[in-house]
């Protein structure tokens, strides 16, 4: 994907390589915590013990995505105006005042701010995290310019095992001393990431921006026309980046009810989602060699055949297929993740890095509230297989219409 020519500029600062280092050991430690959520398996259970129904619950998460939402571009200006540590800083203290806050509650009201310091502190924390690895490892190997920066590919795969390795902690936890003990070393994790965002240094050029906010967005405008206008190869990557994600997330949202419709008992969940989460870090951690040993068209081919084949096995009414159809999609979102994410880093600028990784998860939410309402809509009318070869056409339409031809302009 190195067809087109790269708009970062170079760092020139001097900067002690100790602190590069250590960034880039801290913001691995920082995602890693922050995905460590051991109350994600367990959602339901975890808001009945404060006494919440399912429509609460629905209300609640609602709250949530409404933050992250209203906060996603925002925290990506902040990154790239003030800094991207401040940002983490200020994220690590809503994330941890959130889960403090759940040792307190005791009804709806208490779990509404829990969720709003959730969302404040999750949106402040993405987007900064791989704008500041990329330009510590970036500004500590200068000297190789040629070098594939790993900071993309390093995030998600700390972020998927921590993923994984949370799913099985859940259910010893429980069964050891119930949702009590899952909240209170769920508070430690909180802890641990402010712990991580306050030892965190600000790399070279990143020092906080004095231009007035009206300069800031002419030049920031200036540059998303910039790289909006670049080519045609370039909008379809941003197309890309913000729908193909949608596909995985939704599929996910099915995945669970089609175990639960061929009867895989909950016992079973936790370390089949954990061999999910291994399989997609382990695609995402061999994504940069598969690129170089066949080349970035048929890795992007693959992708696509990935996600359809396993929506197709999905569909398939049987529980194997159903379970191989669920690993397929994980290594497609393995590939896709560090692949197209590190496309999109290496052909923007560091000063707005954060900002427009930040436009692109709000893309991604956005196309995911106006969808997943629609895909309700079918489950309701039409039963869960015919969602599933829903999801499948919506697939192959975002394929043929933007992976297809990405991959037909990779040497063009």
């Amino acid at each position: 994907m190195n067809n087109l020519p790269s708009l970062i500029k170079p760092i020139e600062t001097t900067f002690p390589k100790s602190a590069l280092r250590r960034n880039l050991r801290l913001v691995l430690c920082l995602r890693a915590a922050q995905r460590f959520m051991l109350i994600a398996p367990i959602l339901v259970p975890f808001f009945a013990f404060y006494g919440q129904d399912l429509r609460e619950i629905f209300l609640l998460e609602s709250v949530y995505a409404v933050v992250i939402l209203a906060m996603e571009l925002p925290s990506g200006y902040l990154a790239d105006r003030f800094g991207r540590v401040a940002v983490l800083r200020l994220g690590g203290v809503f994330w941890s005042a959130g889960w403090i806050l759940l040792l307190l509650v005791e009804d709806f009201a208490g779990l509404v701010v829990f969720e709003v310091l959730m969302g404040l502190g999750s949106s402040l924390l993405s987007g900064a995290d791989l704008a500041l690895l990329y330009d510590s490892e970036k500004a500590l190997h200068k000297e190789q310019p040629q070098r594939t920066n790993r900071a993309v590919r390093n995030l998600f795969v700390i972020g998927m095992a921590a993923e994984g390795l949370a799913s099985l902690s859940a259910t010893a936890l429980l069964l050891f001393d119930g949702i009590a003990l899952v909240i209170a070393v769920q508070t430690g994790c909180g802890l641990l990431v402010l712990a991580a965002s306050l030892l965190l240094r600000e790399p070279p050029g990143r020092q906080a921006s004095l231009t007035s906010v009206a300069a800031e967005w002419a030049s920031m405008r200036s540059v998303l026309l910039s790289l909006w206008q670049q080519s045609v190869f370039m909008r379809r990557l941003l197309g890309a980046l913000c729908l193909w994600p949608l596909v995985n997330m939704l599929a996910i949202w099915l995945m669970q009810r089609v175990w639960v419709e061929l009867e895989l008992t909950l016992l079973h969940f936790g370390w089949i989602w954990c061999l999910l989460q291994l399989i997609g870090g382990a695609t995402g951690q061999l994504a940069h060699g598969a690129e170089r040993w066949f080349g970035a068209k048929p890795v992007i081919l693959l992708i696509a055949v990935l996600v359809l084949a396993g929506l197709c096995l999905m569909g398939g009414g049987r529980l194997s297929w159903a379970i191989a159809g669920s690993a397929l999609l994980f290594a497609a979102r393995g590939l896709f993740s560090v692949l197209f994410m590190d496309a999109l880093n290496r052909r923007i600028e560091d000063d707005y890095r954060a900002t427009i990784n930040s436009l692109i998860g709000f893309g991604f939410r956005s196309a995911f509230v106006l969808t997943a309402p629609i895909l309700g809509f079918v489950f309701d009318g039409f039963g869960l297989w015919v969602t599933v070869y829903a999801l499948m056409s919506m697939a192959g339409v975002i394929a043929w219409v933007l992976l297809f031809p990405l991959a037909r302009g990779i040497n063009a």
